[in-house]
């Protein structure tokens, strides 16, 4: 532009008598600038602006050789901020018009877009180097968080895809990694019995989770299988010696339920279905042999019962005939006590009595 100023677009306002002159000063200046000699373009370039004080094209080459470049280019390369704080710059847009205020304008549109990309250009560059050093997921989400905020900046949403696939490779390959070192564990602390079948039947269950959730990585599909397959071992076996103690220790038809029922639910486990039937035999009979012995019980309860009412009429008897009303008084309280079954104590009272009554009867007679 500025050269374009220099061949055609001096300023209108110029004074006619002066106006030949401010063309010859700026000429002048503009030589010296391209031969970068920048005191005697600016003093040139006063002189111009003496003469004519709103001389916008002057304004442009002052800022020119305060950034000491030699062209329009140059000076939208060299800016270190935006246009409009630099004092000349604003004077030059104050006092130019037309296309000439439109160029001046794009002259600051050109320094912003470049700052824009210089900005965009060292986002995209922490972004590389934040996606190369990564080593966990987080690591390649933050990179890729970068990528996606410069979006329309060379490649950066390729790029933002590639961070968030290494992220989800090594999220799989930490998943793997943790799911292994479970599985082992797992076994070897069963086998060294530092951990009991329940526990490590969890913590395989918990590995074969994992490996589910990457069961396209490696051969994680398979070491989910192979983990479901020992677990499901330990905790059938678990379940196998409760079992076996529970069947052991049983006394009550129900407790030989409870050892058949967990039989059953590891029917095709060793010989559970087996042991489940003899639990359940046993358990019917040991109930047979209760309610029988709970029958012979309430017979004998009946029978007893039976005696103290024969007994007690008989007592009652011998009172009246032997012993007059009070003894008769006497044996009714001695028969209220054998109802309430207040057990031998009463029994050898009431044979006392009888005892007493014979030796009584024999007296008499």
């Amino acid at each position: 532009m500025v050269k374009e100023f220099r061949e055609d677009h001096l300023v209108n306002v110029l004074i006619k008598n002066d106006e030949k002159r401010v063309k010859n000063l700026m000429t002048r200046a503009y030589l010296e600038l391209e031969d970068r000699e920048y005191s005697k373009a600016e003093e040139l370039t006063e002189k111009a602006l003496e003469l004519e004080p709103k001389l916008a094209e002057a304004y442009i080459l002052k800022l020119l050789v305060g950034l000491q470049v030699s062209d329009a280019r140059a000076m939208v390369a060299s800016a270190d901020r935006p246009l409009t704080e630099y004092k000349d710059y604003n004077r030059a847009l104050r006092f130019a018009r037309g296309e000439d205020r439109e160029k001046i304008l794009g002259y600051n549109r050109e320094v912003l877009e470049g700052f824009e990309a210089e900005k965009n250009e060292k986002i995209y560059q922490r972004a590389k180097a934040a996606m190369n050093r990564a080593l966990t997921v987080e690591d390649y989400e933050a990179a890729a968080v970068k990528f996606e905020s410069i979006p329309d900046y060379k490649d950066a949403l390729e790029c933002s895809e590639e961070a968030r696939r290494l992220g989800e490779a090594q999220k799989q390959q930490t998943v793997y990694l943790e799911a292994t070192e479970k599985m082992e564990r797992a076994k070897e602390q069963e086998k060294a019995r530092e951990m009991d079948k329940k526990e490590a039947a969890s913590l395989l269950q918990e590995a074969g989770l994992q490996f589910q959730s990457i069961e396209g990585y490696q051969d994680a599909k398979e070491r989910k299988q192979a983990c479901e397959e020992e677990a499901l071992g330990l905790k059938q076996e678990e379940t196998y010696q409760r079992a076996l103690n529970k069947k052991q220790e049983a006394c009550r038809e129900e407790e030989y339920q409870e050892a058949a029922q967990l039989f059953r639910s590891i029917a095709e486990y060793k010989n559970s279905e087996t042991l489940g039937k003899e639990c359940e035999e046993q358990g019917k009979k040991v109930g047979a042999q209760y309610l029988e012995s709970l029958l012979r019980k309430r017979k004998r309860k009946k029978m007893l019962k039976k005696a103290v009412v024969t007994t007690a009429v008989v007592v009652i008897i011998l009172a009246v005939i032997l012993g007059g009303m009070t003894n008769f008084t006497y044996s009714l309280d001695e028969y209220h006590n054998l109802q309430q079954g207040q057990g031998d104590y009463i029994w050898q009272e009431a044979f006392q009595q009888i005892k007493n009554w014979f030796a009584y009867a024999s007296n008499i007679f």
